[in-house]
């Protein structure tokens, strides 16, 4: 994966574990390991929708494609 799409994917993971801890923490609310991985793929396909035209997103709509079933 391009150096674009690895910092764009980390950035989804670790934006996606910062909010399922604060949910947990001040919301009392608990979210599995999918559900986190769906929220992932989610914000990494919303990044792509708004990503500027002359960046290559096809190994980031790849990597979304993968991440299907994490159960």
């Amino acid at each position: 994966m391009a150096p674009c799409g690895a910092h764009t994917t980390t950035l989804g993971v670790l934006w996606s574990v910062w909010k399922s801890r604060n949910s947990m923490v001040f919301n009392n609310d608990a979210h599995n390991t999918a559900a986190i991985a769906r929220t992932v793929r989610h914000h990494v396909e919303l990044w792509l929708c708004r990503a500027p035209r002359r960046l290559d997103v096809e190994p980031l709509r790849l990597w979304c494609s993968t991440v299907t079933n994490v159960d």
